[in-house]
């Protein structure tokens, strides 16, 4: 698996080559995102859904960047989406629940993370399996 500079660099250069498309971007925000270049990952997220609007991964991702910018209400936003999207979205709320609990929303926080032990983690996988393409 390539470093996340090396793929951000990469990434670069396609979407500056090809004008990019929803998932050179999406990417290239992950890439971002783990080199906690979270404004930088949230715009390229932005962009990713401005192409692919239905991207529930874009919305998760985004806000969980947002939430590394202290941007808590922006975050609950993107994951609200995200489950929207796909209801039976389990990393968005796995996530949603945390966040939840870190703002002391405990009696949400909780169910959002008992819904998402009783969905399963399937749909994690696939996340990943996006992200290493």
């Amino acid at each position: 698996m390539k470093k996340p500079i090396d793929l951000a660099t990469q990434l670069t250069t396609a979407i500056e080559t090809n004008s990019g498309d929803a998932l050179d971007f999406y990417k290239r925000g992950i890439a971002r995102f783990e080199l906690q270049d979270y404004n930088g990952s949230i715009a390229d997220l932005t962009k990713s859904l401005e192409i692919n609007p239905m991207n529930k991964w874009s919305y998760l991702y985004k806000g969980i960047a947002k939430m590394g910018i202290v941007d808590y209400h922006g975050a609950m936003a993107d994951m609200d989406q995200a489950i929207a999207l796909s209801p039976g979205f389990t990393a968005a709320y796995y996530s949603r629940g945390l966040l939840k609990m870190e703002l002391g929303l405990t009696d949400s926080g909780l169910v959002d993370l008992n819904k998402a032990n009783e969905l399963g983690d399937t749909d994690i996988f696939e996340g990943i399996n996006i992200n290493n393409n």
